[in-house]
């Protein structure tokens, strides 16, 4: 398997394209999650983050208790923000809305 770079000028000549596997997008994600939980002093949340997944348009984030949903909706628009801010300062797309599962 070799190993191809992605060119972040390659966003702003076609504004389509898209890395299928969005590795770095996903771990930007996940880093506002934790950013986001550590700035309002909810560390005891992080365990329950399963899984973050990004769509076109949305971040879909899955958790181990539906308990846990509950209590990160309350952060869902801080998170979307810092989240959006970090994609934003690679090139890639803002989400709109964070999915709870």
């Amino acid at each position: 398997m070799s190993f191809i770079p992605l060119h972040l000028a390659d966003r702003e000549k076609n504004p389509d394209y898209h890395d299928k596997s969005r590795d770095m997008e996903t771990a930007l994600v996940w880093n506002a999650v934790q950013k986001t939980l550590i700035n309002m002093s909810r560390l005891e949340l992080i365990p329950y983050v399963k899984s973050v997944k990004l769509g076109e348009r949305t971040i879909v984030i899955t958790t181990t208790k539906p308990i846990a949903n509950a209590e990160l909706r309350i952060y869902s628009e801080q998170i979307l923000s810092n989240a959006n801010e970090s994609l934003e300062r690679i090139g890639s797309i803002k989400r709109e809305k964070i999915m709870w599962k």
